[in-house]
């Protein structure tokens, strides 16, 4: 497989926050990049939303708690614990955040 190189512009701080990161996981800029292109590649879209107005963020979060409520309702039968409860709140409050 032949490679080839591509540049990118990105603001100085969010590189420098980006590489540091990158280093923490273990991991070069390059393979990090690498990871994001064939993510893209193989799923055939971007792996996260790109949001353009508050409507469409409002509709995202109503889809993710919907999610949520029937994740809910088809395990009626388990009995839930509190840490459980806690992480499923946790989960949603950072995909509203």
């Amino acid at each position: 497989m032949s490679t080839t190189a591509i540049s990118v512009r990105l603001d100085s701080d969010i590189k420098e926050q980006f590489d540091k990161l990158c280093k923490e996981f273990g991991i070069s800029t390059n393979a990090a990049f690498n990871i994001f292109a064939r993510a893209v590649v193989r799923e055939k879209a971007i792996p996260f939303a790109i949001v353009a107005d508050d409507r469409q963020l409002r509709s995202l979060r109503a889809q993710s708690a919907l999610k949520d409520v029937q994740k809910l309702s088809s395990q009626e039968s388990h009995e839930w614990t509190d840490d459980e409860i806690d992480d499923l709140i946790a989960a949603h409050r950072q995909r509203i955040e």
